[in-house]
């Protein structure tokens, strides 16, 4: 099946010189190790997809770690592609038959069966839209007929200073919402804890932990926090709490990359 590799890839320059395309690598550009390529199960190259990587290899606001995530999300799809014997570029008049809508029924029907997590099924899904955008807008890709149809998405947020901004956003109908599977509860099929376990463990931490343990269960418990929101919270976050409208004795904190300070909203700490 298609496998996922790496390389020590060298920016290189081509230039056409009589009619000879002649390679050579770029002056101060930086060797990039380990950067992930893809192979069909022939071992040739899936030439579009590992070029896509190397260009945004060579952009500095996209980490390496960020192109091994994409990258390992259309590993997946290459090899959905080579069980179901179809081509990256098939797109007949038939919607159904579109590799994009199968590959769309084989990740939902994956994630209802418990095979993969919702956040996965999105995932791979936004990746591999992303590199079809790619290889439309580069020319690489021209199907006869539409690979999926546009839909607007309206973002609003309220930036450092508070005034409320709207960021447009292009989703497809192709797209999978990040949605639970039926009878799940919460991330990874947990459960939550018991009042009764709670104030066990809360008294337990008030004795024998330090305050400032008790202080993080606390907050965690009777907020629903994160893990990687409740490490990072910063003494500027608690300082600007405003109280909650609807309740005197509540109070609410800014967090995210929109905050000030801003607050990971991850599951783990940096």
């Amino acid at each position: 099946m298609a496998r996922l590799e790496h390389i020590r890839f060298t920016p290189h320059r081509c230039e056409c010189i009589e009619k000879h395309a002649i390679y050579s690598p770029l002056a101060n550009a930086k060797v990039i190790e380990h950067l992930p390529q893809i192979f069909w199960k022939n071992n040739t190259p899936w030439q579009e997809a590992n070029l896509w990587a190397s260009e945004r290899a060579m952009c500095r606001h996209v980490s390496i770690a960020t192109i091994e995530a994409n990258m390992r999300g259309l590993a997946n799809y290459a090899e959905f592609l080579e069980s179901t014997e179809l081509e990256w570029f098939s797109f007949p008049n038939r919607k159904s038959d579109r590799c994009l809508v199968q590959y769309r029924g084989y990740l939902v029907e994956a994630r209802d069966e418990g095979k993969i997590s919702p956040s996965t099924a999105t995932q791979r899904m936004r990746y591999t839209i992303a590199f079809y955008r790619w290889a439309q807008n580069n020319g690489l890709l021209t199907p006869q007929n539409p690979m999926w149809r546009d839909i607007p998405v309206y973002i609003k947020h309220f930036d450092s200073v508070g005034f409320e901004r709207t960021m447009l956003q292009l989703s497809t109908d192709l797209s999978i919402p990040n949605r639970a599977r039926p009878g799940e509860r919460l991330e990874g099929g947990l459960l939550p804890v018991s009042v009764m376990d709670r104030d066990s463990t809360l008294n337990f931490a008030r004795v024998n932990a330090s305050k400032e343990l008790f202080l993080l269960l606390s907050t965690g418990f009777f907020t629903g926090m994160r893990l990687g929101t409740l490490s990072d919270l910063k003494v500027q976050t608690l300082e600007r709490a405003v109280p909650d409208p609807a309740s005197p004795f509540l109070f609410r904190l800014a967090i995210g990359p929109g905050a000030s300070p801003p607050v990971r909203t991850g599951l783990n700490p940096l």
